[in-house]
């Protein structure tokens, strides 16, 4: 017999863990792709992030809730997974950015230096270099790495608030 998890944080570790690698290759296709950084389908990995949050919290109610969930509980199912999966995320994300694909920075920081420079052509080299100095803070391997744990955590807040209306059932029989 199997044995039930004591909390949905316990049963939240393997669909996070999932969904992270699900979310990493993924990312991968794109990158093997060539898909440029600004293109649509950047984004589409958040639809593989809704579906693993959602499966998660009904895989959860079915199988250790006999199909029975509170809001709260579906909101905290999901917010586990999303938090397991981002982890997993963010820390490909470092190894990504730092052996991977090792342009990547020059790319966000080329970009950034060229809408500087369009938003204020009459910048000054020093006023721009400081610029590119505060972009180059931000984009390095670990606060990629991070800003990306912390935006995965907060879409997935959003989508579990949003996905638990749906997923909760609660017991409307009479005792």
């Amino acid at each position: 017999m199997e044995q039930k998890p004591t909390s949905s944080f316990t049963a939240s570790i393997m669909p996070g863990v999932y969904l992270g690698v699900a979310m990493i290759v993924f990312r991968l296709i794109l990158f093997l792709l060539d898909v440029d950084m600004e293109s649509w389908l950047n984004w589409t990995i958040y639809i593989v992030l809704a579906i693993g949050i959602f499966w998660g919290m009904v895989n959860y109610r079915d199988k250790y809730r006999d199909g029975l969930i509170s809001y709260g509980g579906a909101f905290g199912t999901g917010f586990a997974i999303g938090l397991f999966s981002s982890v997993i995320v963010g820390i490909f994300t470092y190894i990504f950015v730092s052996y991977i694909d090792t342009t990547l920075i020059d790319q966000v920081v080329v970009k950034a230096e060229e809408g500087m420079l369009a938003q204020n052509p009459d910048m000054s080299d020093e006023q721009l270099d400081q610029a590119l100095g505060m972009v180059k803070i931000f984009t390095s391997p670990v606060m990629m790495a991070v800003m990306g744990f912390i935006y995965n955590v907060v879409i997935s807040v959003v989508l579990s608030l949003i996905f638990a209306i749906f997923a909760k059932r609660e017991d409307r029989s009479i005792a």
